[in-house]
């Protein structure tokens, strides 16, 4: 077998074995593994002046990465989160290759051994409850679009649900008898149970009741104006358009780089800063470890001097402390399910 059609064999091993079988990645992480290394063996084409047919595991040097990387930022404008996240799919993908191909592991092993780079700090964006609370009551609901953009934009901040999370929620992944709860899938197709505020509950069974989608548990929950599966562009639109609504009667608003993310942060901070524990937050927001969590302790400097006594579901007087008490305990919370 010649070594061209050992790195194809590897290739397709990987993509179709390893991550989808193995692993079982998500469809949309196992597509960015694969932009990744397509970039790679693209750069490294053009770099040896050789078609893809005739590339050779020993193309797959350290120091052509390394000037991959360095191309990402000087010729494609990447910046170094971009980097940084292409870097570990290749990794991946080269620790696959030293377990799979040991006679070349030293090759591989350089090239894990790469860094990530270092980025600057930024700034970690979130609206405070008055903001939010803006951008619903700028939502004009005697239209349809502006019910359904009310009950999503409710529905992620209640949530703190990602943008693909939200995109890919069905009408079965939503249990709207008592206690009502959301079932997200996110990285890694990983499950989670998040329980919803009543006035949450009351918006989605609307939705569902307006779209006449009660009996049909595998509809996409938000769909576009055609009908389709909401994308994260979508979701981007819709609450870009929401927040230049709300400019005028909040104009902290200006300027803020919101973005679905935004939301999820936002929920975040207010859990926190209402008293919920970390372990509960992260639970709710799905992250893999605690120092994800915890950087929005960090970050939060206002809530070294004063805690927010409330946090609320936004249009909403009721306080939060019912929702918080009730779901503190997970072995209560789990009884009532």
């Amino acid at each position: 077998m010649t070594a061209t059609k050992h790195l194809l064999q590897y290739v397709q091993e990987f993509f179709q074995d390893y991550l989808a079988a193995q692993r079982g990645l998500s469809a949309n992480t196992v597509m960015a593994y694969r932009d990744a290394l397509k970039l790679l063996l693209s750069f490294v084409c053009q770099r040896l002046s050789k078609p893809a047919t005739k590339l050779e595991l020993q193309s797959l040097q350290a120091d052509i990465v390394l000037a991959f990387l360095d191309d990402l930022e000087k010729s494609r404008h990447n910046g170094t989160i971009t980097r940084n996240h292409r870097l570990a799919a290749l990794r991946t993908f080269f620790r696959y290759l030293a377990a799979e191909d040991p006679l070349h592991a030293g090759q591989y092993q350089r090239i894990v051994a790469i860094p990530l780079k270092r980025q600057p700090q930024s700034e970690l964006v979130y609206l405070d409850v008055s903001e939010f609370k803006a951008v619903l009551d700028a939502i004009d609901r005697n239209r349809a679009a502006g019910r359904r953009d009310f009950a999503l934009l409710s529905f992620l901040y209640n949530t703190g649900a990602r943008v693909q999370e939200v995109c890919d929620l069905r009408v079965k992944d939503v249990r709207l008898a008592a206690p009502p709860l959301a079932t997200l899938t996110g990285k890694g197709n990983k499950t989670r149970f998040v329980p919803l505020w009543s006035e949450t509950a009351t918006l989605l069974l609307a939705h569902i009741r307006e779209r006449a989608i009660n009996d049909q548990p595998d509809a996409w929950f938000f769909v576009n104006a055609r009908g389709n599966q909401l994308s994260r562009f979508g979701v981007r639109h819709i609450l870009r358009t929401r927040v230049e609504a709300a400019i005028a009667r909040c104009p902290s608003l200006r300027g803020k780089p919101i973005s679905p993310h935004t939301i999820r942060h936002t929920t975040a901070m207010h859990l926190l800063q209402s008293g919920v524990d970390l372990a509960v937050i992260k639970s709710w927001l799905g992250h893999v470890n605690f120092a994800t969590t915890q950087e929005y302790v960090e970050i939060d400097l206002e809530m070294k001097r004063k805690a927010l006594s409330t946090c609320q579901p936004a249009g909403s007087v009721k306080r939060l402390d019912r929702v918080i008490d009730q779901h503190r305990d997970v072995i209560k919370w789990l009884s009532s399910l």
